[in-house]
């Protein structure tokens, strides 16, 4: 079952990149380049690029651009508001970014919209969609993001090569200069396992042994299952009955109680943001959830529950923390974004047709058609498809064009003679690959807005030139992949 071993990579991967953040791995990192990188700005801005790329292989690239902010603020504030302060942090933004999309399109777990584009394929039972495993798409999306790579360090070290920043090494900082050598162990190893894991299902696909699980299913929910039990269940200090199962309802009560927490969270992310009073909502929520987990804990343990914001300090990571961290507000805007854009793409549907035709979707079909008819052969055709939809996502969230332009590949595919999943799938790299302004992904806005002081002038044509980068390799890569399958 591939949907249950993806589903294992996303909540360890998404634990590991919490435990990471929490010991502070990327802050150690960054300082023990910058103390060994003398005051080169080109060999910091190149370790930025590595260090996001690096994390971005395995770790989602918005969860590492999220934790890379505060890293990246701290070196600039030796600058203060200087004049320079503006150009740095706009090399420092390319780093960031670029080190991050780069990564994402690595692996299956490097980018949400790659989870996402699987779940489509699967809804929409494309054929070959079996073929994409964790193993599968490392094999062919690390190399391909390498030379990517490659190609944005030379663009960021030639638009960064006239510049000096001496202000920028003043302050060093040899508390956290040292190499984090168990952390980055433990990732590794982590990496290493899922991908030896889902290479073997990839290449032996070994038949169901209980209830349709076969043995690498098996070792994926025993490993999820580990995972699950040593960050939230197993006690830091003393092992004994009464701390695992005091561990073990405290993260049943709040996952039973996620829903209403996260309505609470929205509640006043809403009043924040708009001004709307909505004390009575998320007030009347937490404190009717106190209550009833006041009485089941007092039932249990002869002891008050206090607080839900008070976190479990007899595990590794707390529940109620990594709940309160979910961006609830930007999670409720893919959702309505997500929702109005199938209500329009839906807007005309033929009930008479089983497939989705509607008049939006109709007329993207058919502007794409007739932008890349004109090309007799695959790698041109793939070649004005991932320009199109490149250039678009620079405008549009890339997972908002993902979503409306998914629902076409079926129909296209039978203009092309190219397969479903080949043009899905250059959709969803295509829209990844959008490098020039903020508002191509979620990780690139975050980094935008979380970074002081960046200059869209000065990132603008740089992107440019990665856009032509990542769209001709796209076009090799997926043309080449096209005639294996």
């Amino acid at each position: 079952m591939d949907l249950l071993q993806n589903a294992v990579i996303i909540v360890t991967g998404f634990l590991l990149s919490e435990m990471l953040v929490a010991t502070g791995m990327h802050n150690r990192l960054i300082g023990f380049l910058l103390r060994h990188s003398g005051s080169n700005l080109s060999a910091l801005l190149t370790a930025i690029l590595l260090i996001s790329y690096a994390l971005s292989v395995f770790l989602s690239n918005t969860i590492v651009v999220v934790s890379m902010i505060p890293v990246i603020n701290r070196l600039l504030s030796p600058l203060l508001d200087r004049p320079e302060k503006k150009t740095v942090a706009s090399f420092f933004y390319l780093s960031l970014t670029f080190g991050a999309a780069t990564g994402g399109v690595a692996s299956l777990t490097g980018s949400p919209l790659n989870m996402f584009a699987l779940g489509l394929a699967e809804l929409y039972r494309l054929e070959g969609r079996g073929s994409i495993t964790f193993f599968s798409w490392l094999g062919v999306g690390l190399p391909a993001s390498l030379i990517l790579l490659y190609c944005g360090r030379a663009v960021i070290l030639f638009t960064a090569k006239s510049f000096k920043a001496p202000m920028l090494f003043s302050i060093r900082r040899e508390d956290d200069a040292a190499l984090p050598h168990k952390p980055l162990l433990f990732l590794i190893c982590n990496i290493l396992l899922v991908t030896v894991l889902t290479g073997c299902q990839f290449f032996f696909r070994p038949e169901p042994v209980l209830f349709r699980l076969n043995i690498i299913d098996l070792c994926f929910l025993f490993y999820g299952s580990a995972w699950i039990a040593g960050v939230f269940i197993l006690p830091k200090n003393k092992v004994n009955m009464r701390a695992l199962f005091k561990n073990a309802l405290f993260l049943a009560l709040y996952l039973f109680s996620f829903p209403l927490l996260f309505i609470s969270h929205l509640c006043r992310e809403l009043e924040s943001r708009t001004g709307f009073p909505l004390k009575s909502i998320y007030r009347f929520i937490d404190s009717g959830l106190l209550r009833i987990f006041n009485t089941i804990w007092k039932w249990c343990f002869r002891e008050p529950f206090i607080s839900l914001e008070t976190p479990n300090c007899n595990t590794l990571l707390s529940i109620n923390t990594i709940i309160r961290d979910i961006p609830s507000f930007g999670l409720f805007l893919l959702t309505l974004t997500g929702g109005i854009l199938f209500a329009v793409v839906n807007a005309g549907n033929n009930p008479a047709t089983p497939e989705i035709d509607g008049y939006l979707l109709s007329a993207a079909k058919s502007a794409i058609v007739d932008a890349v008819a004109p090309f007799d052969n695959n790698f041109l055709l793939l070649l004005a498809l991932v320009i199109v939809v490149m250039f678009a996502s620079e405008l549009l969230s890339n997972t908002a064009l993902v979503i409306m332009l998914s629902p076409m590949v079926t129909s296209l595919a039978a203009k092309t003679a190219l397969s479903p999943v080949i043009l899905l799938l250059t959709i969803t790299i295509a829209s990844s690959c959008a490098f020039m302004t903020p508002l191509a992904s979620s990780s690139s806005t975050l980094a935008f807005g979380g970074i002081e002081k960046v200059s869209l002038k000065t990132i603008l044509i740089p992107g440019f030139f990665m856009n032509l980068a990542a769209g001709f390799l796209s076009a090799i890569i997926f043309s080449a992949l096209s005639l294996m399958l």
